[in-house]
């Protein structure tokens, strides 16, 4: 089976800049085709963070116009993306990711279930975590806080993901503790696990970067050091979690 290549993307986003965050985003979708299969982006990374005050005006439908925007990014430069948004339903609002597969079409859609802070009273929280299949793979996404807890990423687990895409937005001085939970849930599950944090201030905090990419023995494989913008290239071997699986099989 051919390897995968997958581009994390750790970028300086501004909080409420739907027009400058969706600028880069696009931009950085076309400059990749030809160099990944998959994209991941941070949590919100279209509108940034939104408040109480201003959730109304950043959270936008699934057929909105940005989910357009990088649904046809996407199909142009043959590059999946998954990415993290604040979703509008019918008057709800969620903290949202997407994947995208290279044509253009939504293949998973999932909201955060573990709100942390800066979510409680912007965000409902989900109730579900969905799995989909990529190039042969199955494929989950968490979303920042969720790593924290064994729950989320044990669900997807159990649903035999070879994949997990974590959609971040981790803060100095925690960054730490995303560092040292990627590769133990990666290897709890045997499972990828691939991390993308934006870095730089927003509104109510400064983000920590330190995307990474764990494998499915709980090794950090690569990771950027520091907290400045930067691109992650690294390959997925697609016989490594059922090698995993067999060593860890109880």
């Amino acid at each position: 089976m051919t390897e995968h290549r997958i581009r994390i993307i750790q970028p300086r986003l501004r909080d409420g800049d739907i027009a400058g965050n969706l600028a880069m985003t696009l931009k950085t979708i076309r400059a990749s085709a030809g160099q990944a299969d998959l994209l991941v982006f941070p949590e919100t990374c279209i509108s940034g963070f939104p408040r109480p005050d201003n959730v109304a005006q950043l959270a936008e439908p699934l057929d909105g116009p940005s989910a357009t925007a990088l649904r046809e990014a996407a199909r142009q430069a043959g590059v999946a993306v998954a990415i993290g948004l604040a979703e509008a339903d019918q008057g709800r609002r969620f903290n949202a990711g997407l994947l995208i597969d290279a044509d253009g079409q939504v293949l998973l859609h999932y909201r955060k279930t573990m709100l942390y802070d800066s979510d409680q009273g912007v965000f409902e929280a989900g109730e579900r975590w969905p799995t989909c299949e990529w190039r042969g793979l199955r494929l989950g996404m968490l979303i920042c806080f969720d790593i924290e807890f064994a729950a989320p990423a044990r669900a997807l687990g159990a649903q035999g993901v070879d994949l997990i895409v974590l959609m971040d937005g981790m803060m100095h001085p925690h960054g730490h503790i995303h560092r040292h939970a990627v590769p133990v849930r990666a290897m709890d599950n045997q499972c990828y696990i691939a991390m993308a944090n934006r870095v730089g201030p927003g509104d109510s905090y400064a983000f920590s970067g330190g995307s990474q990419f764990a494998d499915p023995f709980g090794q950090t494989l690569a990771r950027i050091a520091g907290d400045a913008e930067g691109l992650l290239d690294v390959r997925l071997d697609p016989l490594a979690p059922g090698r995993a699986r067999a060593q860890y099989r109880g």
